[in-house]
């Protein structure tokens, strides 16, 4: 994959994509290389991570009748320079984690059919759902998270849609490999998720999820069965003018073989307003808690919630509020000396504090910072940034981290 992402970047294009000129939209031939260099800065850890990896990725899709299509894509990650870093499966225990092991997977391999307001997919795919807070792929790490299943999706009218879904094994960003954690977790899950517009102004998002993983004899129940859960909730929007208000609600409790005995609440409230290009969010999100459980949510995206820092991927036991005040922008043109300026710039700065939401225990404060370039249609870079203090109180369950990462992204066609 090195050796072929080599000859992409100096001039193989127009070889490599002809077939798609030649079949038009009945073949296309797609690839996308992401080199990120991540650094971990743990206060207790033996030793500070770099993980410099390139994640390089083939998509192959055709559409060979009208309505039928499909796709292959191949992705490939590699350590570039010295391997310090925790991938979770290659022994460099003395470092801090960063979850993207090396290796070649299948990342997706679907056959869809569409028809009018109806599409159905079967095969390995993407299950992308509204923010990822509950289901997504987990996009931000080098090997993406995918599902093994079937989709169906119908626009039952024009203000209502149904999204439902049957997973028998799900792609963890863990593979290809099982390492401290499983690389797959197989099972019978079910997703159901609609879309209502009562009005031009609201949009109603009901949700049902249930999560049923089977046991592996290599894991411990916390790593599989223990995350089968039930839940059900409902999400919704409100947008008057420049104000959008969002609120969101579940409940959840313990599904087949798990060996918990819970049942915890989620709640969200939101209010984004927006001045010219800058947007400012004000934020709280509760993860509940019962009988020593928090709620919660392995099939998210969970990068994109409580802090880029990661350290609340697990639910504390009691429980965890998050209250958190962002803004984000975007710049059309900045002048600089070393070029005429700069188009496409984005950034966005978010503050954070974390509290148990059981009890008055504190646990911390974080600072995240992102600014993104997409210099072209091809290229495009991002650098972030975040910081994790915890509170004197919690620094024996957390400690303070530092962490960065600076990425290079290209794309053909």
């Amino acid at each position: 994959m090195l050796i072929l992402t080599l000859l992409v970047c100096n001039g193989l294009p127009g070889a490599l994509f002809a077939a798609e000129s030649r079949a038009g939209d009945a073949l296309s031939l797609a690839a996308d290389f992401r080199y990120r260099a991540e650094s971990v800065d743990l206060a207790d850890a033996a030793e500070d991570a770099l993980a410099s990896t390139l994640r390089s990725r083939l998509t192959l899709a055709g559409k060979p009748a009208t309505g039928l299509s499909w796709v292959v894509e191949v992705d490939d990650v590699r350590v570039v320079g010295a391997e310090r870093y925790n991938s979770t499966g290659n022994g460099q225990t003395q470092y801090p984690v960063v979850a993207d092991p090396e290796g070649t997977d299948l990342n997706r391999a679907a056959l869809a059919w569409e028809h009018t307001d109806v599409s159905l997919r079967a095969g390995r795919q993407r299950i992308v759902h509204g923010s990822e807070r509950f289901v997504g792929g987990v996009a931000w790490r080098q090997n993406e998270q995918t599902y093994d299943g079937l989709r169906g999706q119908w626009q039952l009218s024009d203000t209502t849609s149904l999204d439902v879904s049957y997973v028998a094994s799900v792609r963890r960003i863990f593979g290809p490999d099982d390492g401290a954690q499983p690389a797959s977790w197989d099972g019978d899950s079910l997703f159901l998720r609609a879309v209502w517009h009562p009005t031009d102004d609201i949009e109603l998002r009901p949700f049902a999820y249930r999560l049923d993983v089977n046991a592996d004899a290599d894991f411990a129940p916390p790593v599989t069965v223990d995350n089968s859960t039930d839940t059900v909730g409902i999400e919704a929007d409100w947008s008057v003018g420049p104000l959008t208000v969002r609120g969101a609600y579940a409940r959840q409790w313990d599904h087949a073989d798990s060996t918990l005995n819970y049942a915890a609440n989620y709640s969200l409230a939101q209010g984004v307003y927006s001045f010219g290009t800058v947007q400012v969010e004000i934020t709280r999100e509760v993860l509940g808690s019962d009988r020593n459980t928090g709620f919660r949510t392995p099939l998210a995206t969970l990068h994109k919630f409580q802090g880029w820092a990661d350290v609340f991927l697990n639910t504390p036991e009691d429980g965890i509020e998050d209250i958190s005040l962002a803004f984000q922008g975007g710049v059309e043109d900045i002048s600089l000396a070393f070029q005429g300026g700069v188009e496409n710039l984005t950034w966005r700065v978010v503050g954070h504090r974390f509290a148990a939401e059981r009890g008055s225990a504190g646990y911390g404060h974080e600072f995240d910072i992102d600014v993104s370039w997409q210099m072209n249609e091809r290229l495009s870079f991002q650098f972030r940034f975040a910081a994790f203090d915890a509170n004197s109180a919690a620094a024996r369950q957390y400690q303070d981290v530092r962490k960065a990462w600076l990425i290079a992204r290209f794309v053909l066609p």
